[in-house]
């Protein structure tokens, strides 16, 4: 089972639709996946058509524990099924502050359902606190996207910090796995500017240890 977390902190770049277009070509192809909505806006669940006041169980009810990820899933199309979002989100952080070993409690929800699922996809809220941390402790995969533009590039390096220190705290397998340019235009010189200086960072990151090396 693959699991791979939707990740960067500004909003507004793309994450719930690369998510939401990933898992349904995933679904398309004959590929069970599970898409889990961790960010209280709930725009994906509402991309999937699931109602955010019904949404119960959800996600909330898995990180407080009153729930699992086998009974809160829905199916929403064939092979495709969502852990989904709502408002009671926004108190899981403030809830599970004094939670013991709260920054994996998703990573031990998952594992629960390891096999039933050949993809986990989790669309990120766009903010580095306890639900991305979760996200990034219970997946060995980041896809991170990217909008290319100069404000974007300021925030990608402490994203990379953040990732490399949950890889040497938390979860040494966690890797980078792709960076995703989205709205990239070719035809402005700003996009292809962005581009390379993305690129070159990465080129000079292989042959070393960081999550990103490959």
């Amino acid at each position: 089972m693959r699991t791979i977390a939707v990740l960067n902190q500004k909003g507004g770049v793309g994450k719930t639709t690369t998510v939401a277009n990933v898992a349904a070509a995933l679904a398309m192809s004959g590929i069970r996946t599970l898409v889990i909505d961790l960010d209280p806006q709930a725009h994906l669940t509402i991309h999937l058509g699931a109602d955010t006041d019904s949404v119960t169980p959800g996600v909330y009810e898995v990180l407080t524990g009153s729930s699992d990820i086998e009974s809160a899933a829905r199916a929403v199309r064939e092979n495709l099924w969502v852990l989904g979002a709502s408002i009671n989100l926004v108190g899981a952080e403030s809830e599970l502050v004094h939670e013991v070993g709260r920054e994996t409690i998703l990573h031990k929800a998952i594992g629960r359902v390891r096999g039933r699922y050949d993809y986990v996809l989790i669309d990120c809220p766009p903010s580095l606190g306890l639900l991305s941390l979760n996200a990034l402790a219970a997946v060995r995969e980041v896809i991170i996207p990217v909008q290319p533009h100069f404000l974007a590039l300021q925030g990608f390096s402490r994203l990379l910090q953040t990732i490399s220190l949950v890889q040497s705290r938390i979860n040494p397998a966690l890797r980078v796995t792709a960076i995703v340019m989205c709205m990239f235009d070719s035809r402005t010189s700003l996009s292809s500017e962005v581009r390379e200086d993305i690129d070159q960072f990465l080129r000079s990151a292989q042959n070393t240890n960081v999550p990103w090396s490959q």
